[in-house]
């Protein structure tokens, strides 16, 4: 779903009420006050925004919330994808400067000479990422000879790694399928699969029909999402990203104050009920303005900790070639000072 695009600041100038003179004065003060105002206020930056792709899922929220209240920089364009997939492929061919997507895939975009900073934590996966079987299945280990249903991405290939180490199985003891997000309620509808690797809203959707056999829940603090920002766009735009991330601690303050009330606001976005937005929300930590000045700390931050014990993950799965360059990745810098 698309919303309205992202309103922009109104001229200070005055309509002519039959008073030029004092017209001119406000043009006049808007002017220098124009000349002193930081960039996203700018002609410039309104021609040249800062572009920042995401798709729909419950801890971008927030951010996309701000936009439909009119929080966000005018130097700020949000762009709506419908997958992971679309973000990244955008971020790849210049289409956009930055990306909401989860830590893994940044790192392989890292990896593959993309110059990135990760500015912002959404959220840790607490239980939202998810491993779905056949009620029959009582044990991992008898996932052996199955059907097991993953998205093409490299999430999707980390959280099958770590299935099967737990499992005791290799990539040979299992058949994988690749489905595609959207397509993955009606594959398993259709009986096309014994297990399936997923992620909110898609997991309560199928708990009437599944077995919930592993979830983040077991494996912690290794699914963060993350807003990346290609390097050069994000020195070039700082106060507008400073701007945008104090309107998503805004919204992120608003939901945790008022829970109930704010997810009716947000869940038409998603297109799913409050209920199950309230129901998803439950398997992510939602990491405030506090949170995100420990995990992105230049020094001894917590991201840099999880970025290398993730790397190693990703090596023995094949993701990563070598070890992630991880002491260069996170940046602290365009957090706001507060979040009022």
């Amino acid at each position: 779903m698309v919303r309205s695009p992202i309103p922009t600041r109104s001229s200070d100038i005055a309509q002519d009420r039959g008073s030029i003179g004092v017209a001119t004065r406000r043009a006049a003060i808007a002017a220098m006050l124009a000349a002193t105002q930081p960039g996203w206020l700018t002609a410039c930056s309104r021609s040249n925004p800062l572009r920042i792709a995401g798709h729909p899922w419950p801890g971008y929220e927030p951010l996309f919330y701000a936009k439909s209240q009119g929080l966000l920089p005018a130097g700020l364009d949000l762009q709506e994808m419908p997958t992971v997939t679309a973000s990244i492929n955008a971020l790849k061919e210049g289409r956009t400067d930055g990306a909401m997507l989860t830590l893994d895939e940044a790192l392989v975009l890292q990896a593959r000479g993309m110059a990135l900073e990760v500015v912002l934590v959404f959220d840790a996966s607490k239980g939202a990422d998810v491993l779905l079987a056949r009620k029959e299945l009582q044990g991992l280990e008898q996932l052996r000879g199955k059907i097991i249903g993953l998205e093409p991405s490299t999430l999707g290939e980390l959280m099958l790694a770590m299935i099967l180490e737990k499992a005791g199985l290799s990539r040979a003891d299992v058949t994988t399928r690749y489905i595609a997000f959207e397509e993955q309620e009606a594959a398993w509808a259709g009986s096309q699969l014994d297990a399936l690797i997923t992620y909110e809203p898609v997991a309560s959707r199928l708990a009437g029909s599944a077995r919930q056999m592993l979830t983040t829940r077991q494996m912690p603090d290794i699914i963060f999402d993350v807003l990346a920002i290609k390097t050069d766009a994000a020195h070039s735009h700082a106060e507008i990203l400073r701007q945008t991330l104090k309107a998503h601690f805004q919204t992120l303050e608003q939901l945790r104050r008022n829970p109930w009330d704010t997810a009716y606001r947000m869940a038409p976005h998603l297109g799913i009920p409050a209920e199950e937005l309230i129901n998803s929300l439950r398997g992510l930590e939602l990491l405030d303005l506090v949170a995100n000045r420990s995990y992105l700390a230049r020094k001894d931050g917590h991201m840099v900790d999880v970025a290398r014990r993730l790397s190693v993950i990703m090596q023995a799965a094949g993701a990563l070639s070598a070890p992630a360059q991880v002491e260069t990745l996170f940046n602290d810098a365009y957090l706001p000072g507060d979040a009022s």
